[in-house]
Protein backbone atom coordinates (compact mmCIF):
# COMPACT_ATOMS: atom_id res chain seq x y z
CA UNK A 1 0.00 0.00 0.00
CA UNK A 2 2.79 2.39 0.95
CA UNK A 3 4.72 1.63 -2.24
CA UNK A 4 1.59 2.17 -4.34
CA UNK A 5 1.03 5.58 -2.73
CA UNK A 6 4.64 6.58 -3.42
CA UNK A 7 4.46 5.44 -7.04
CA UNK A 8 1.22 7.39 -7.50
CA UNK A 9 2.81 10.46 -5.90
CA UNK A 10 5.93 10.19 -8.09
CA UNK A 11 3.87 9.86 -11.26
CA UNK A 12 1.61 12.76 -10.25
CA UNK A 13 4.62 14.92 -9.42
CA UNK A 14 6.25 14.16 -12.77
CA UNK A 15 3.07 14.85 -14.73
CA UNK A 16 2.33 18.07 -12.84
CA UNK A 17 5.91 19.26 -13.30
CA UNK A 18 5.83 18.61 -17.04
CA UNK A 19 2.55 20.52 -17.35
CA UNK A 20 3.88 23.38 -15.20
CA UNK A 21 7.06 23.43 -17.28
CA UNK A 22 5.10 23.96 -20.50
CA UNK A 23 2.76 26.58 -19.04
CA UNK A 24 5.55 28.50 -17.30
CA UNK A 25 7.75 28.38 -20.41
CA UNK A 26 4.96 29.92 -22.48
CA UNK A 27 4.46 32.60 -19.82
CA UNK A 28 8.15 33.51 -19.78
CA UNK A 29 8.26 33.51 -23.59
CA UNK A 30 5.30 35.91 -23.62
CA UNK A 31 7.14 38.24 -21.26
CA UNK A 32 10.38 38.10 -23.25
CA UNK A 33 8.75 38.53 -26.66
CA UNK A 34 6.33 41.29 -25.64
CA UNK A 35 8.30 44.39 -24.69
CA UNK A 36 5.24 46.12 -23.27
CA UNK A 37 4.23 43.40 -20.86
CA UNK A 38 4.70 44.64 -17.31
CA UNK A 39 5.97 42.19 -14.77
CA UNK A 40 5.83 42.18 -11.00
CA UNK A 41 8.94 40.35 -9.85
CA UNK A 42 9.23 39.48 -6.19
CA UNK A 43 11.24 37.54 -3.67
CA UNK A 44 8.81 35.51 -1.60
CA UNK A 45 9.17 33.42 1.52
CA UNK A 46 7.67 29.97 1.04
CA UNK A 47 7.18 28.11 4.32
CA UNK A 48 7.35 24.34 4.17
CA UNK A 49 6.17 21.47 6.35
CA UNK A 50 8.53 18.99 4.70
CA UNK A 51 10.92 17.47 7.23
CA UNK A 52 13.54 15.40 5.49
CA UNK A 53 16.48 17.22 3.89
CA UNK A 54 16.02 15.44 0.56
CA UNK A 55 12.35 16.46 0.44
CA UNK A 56 13.15 20.13 1.08
CA UNK A 57 15.91 19.96 -1.54
CA UNK A 58 13.50 18.38 -4.04
CA UNK A 59 10.94 21.13 -3.33
CA UNK A 60 13.60 23.81 -3.96
CA UNK A 61 14.77 21.97 -7.07
CA UNK A 62 11.30 21.77 -8.63
CA UNK A 63 10.68 25.47 -7.96
CA UNK A 64 14.02 26.33 -9.56
CA UNK A 65 13.35 24.16 -12.61
CA UNK A 66 10.07 25.94 -13.27
CA UNK A 67 10.74 28.82 -15.69
CA UNK A 68 10.17 32.20 -14.08
CA UNK A 69 11.15 31.13 -10.57
CA UNK A 70 14.29 30.13 -8.73
CA UNK A 71 15.01 29.16 -5.16
CA UNK A 72 17.58 31.57 -3.75
CA UNK A 73 18.06 30.22 -0.26
CA UNK A 74 16.84 27.57 2.16
CA UNK A 75 16.78 28.65 5.80
CA UNK A 76 19.10 26.87 8.23
CA UNK A 77 16.16 25.09 9.89
CA UNK A 78 14.82 24.04 6.43
CA UNK A 79 11.40 25.52 7.24
CA UNK A 80 11.48 28.38 4.73
CA UNK A 81 12.61 28.85 1.16
CA UNK A 82 13.32 32.22 -0.40
CA UNK A 83 12.16 32.17 -4.01
CA UNK A 84 12.50 34.76 -6.75
CA UNK A 85 9.53 34.84 -9.12
CA UNK A 86 9.56 36.75 -12.38
CA UNK A 87 5.93 37.76 -12.26
CA UNK A 88 3.34 37.57 -9.51
CA UNK A 89 0.24 39.62 -8.93
CA UNK A 90 -0.43 38.05 -5.53
CA UNK A 91 2.34 36.48 -3.47
CA UNK A 92 -0.14 34.51 -1.36
CA UNK A 93 -1.56 32.84 -4.45
CA UNK A 94 1.92 32.08 -5.77
CA UNK A 95 2.97 30.52 -2.46
CA UNK A 96 -0.24 28.47 -2.31
CA UNK A 97 0.34 27.24 -5.87
CA UNK A 98 3.89 26.07 -5.10
CA UNK A 99 2.70 24.31 -1.97
CA UNK A 100 -0.28 22.70 -3.69
CA UNK A 101 1.56 21.71 -6.85
CA UNK A 102 4.87 20.49 -5.43
CA UNK A 103 4.94 20.30 -1.64
CA UNK A 104 1.78 18.22 -1.49
CA UNK A 105 3.15 15.44 -3.69
CA UNK A 106 6.66 15.55 -2.27
CA UNK A 107 5.03 15.14 1.13
CA UNK A 108 3.40 11.95 -0.13
CA UNK A 109 6.83 10.66 -1.17
CA UNK A 110 8.25 11.60 2.21
CA UNK A 111 5.72 9.59 4.23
Amino acid sequence: MRVTRRIRAALALAAIFLWDLVVASLGVARIVLSPRVRTAPAIILVPTVLERPWAVALFAYFMSLTPGSTCLHVSDDRRSLYVHVLDTADTGTTIARFKNVYERWIGELER
